[in-house]
């Protein structure tokens, strides 16, 4: 089963990815990451990646000037290609937190992706509003859910189910 969860920025795709991840964690082998936002003084400040068989972050995105943006957002190409490297593909389900533009600013990523695509059990956040090829092809290709306020619970439970 090879599902996408997408919704407004804040409405929980992470914490689905989080609920699938601790409901499955001790039946099935899974691999991948989650974004998780990194706060300051109450302002976000920018994410990091969360590798979800060891734990390790690297830094995704910061405030700041850099070589390559979004937004007012430094995204920092070369630390997520060497941190896509420790993602075991070889997994019985692969999560991928998020296919969104910082993710989609390295070729890397979108060869990662092309290889992830064809897992049987993979579930992918996507951004809501992107038009980037890979976005609009996994739409397509996978069973999508659009979370919001009154379904994202129940949505959780009926991905487990599926991938469980």
């Amino acid at each position: 089963m090879r599902i996408a969860v997408t919704g407004r920025p804040g409405i929980g795709k992470t914490t689905v990815c989080m609920k699938v991840y601790d409901a499955l964690k001790d039946r099935i082998k899974i691999s991948g990451f989650i974004t998780r936002e990194v706060r300051s003084g109450g302002r976000r400040i920018g994410f990091k990646l969360v590798n979800l068989s060891d734990g390790s972050e690297e830094w995704l995105a910061k405030v700041g000037e850099g070589k390559v943006k979004v937004g007012k957002y430094a995204v920092f190409v070369e630390s997520l290609e060497s941190f896509l490297e420790n993602i075991n593909l070889d997994c019985d389900l692969l999560i991928v937190d998020e296919v969104g533009p910082m993710e989609l600013k390295t070729r890397k990523f979108v060869e990662f992706m092309k290889d992830a695509k064809r897992l049987d059990r993979i579930l992918v956040t996507v951004h809501y509003k992107s038009k980037h090829w890979l976005v609009e092809e996994i739409k397509r290709d996978f069973r999508v859910y659009v979370l919001d306020e009154m379904n994202r619970n129940k949505i959780a439970e009926e991905i487990v189910e599926e991938l469980g």
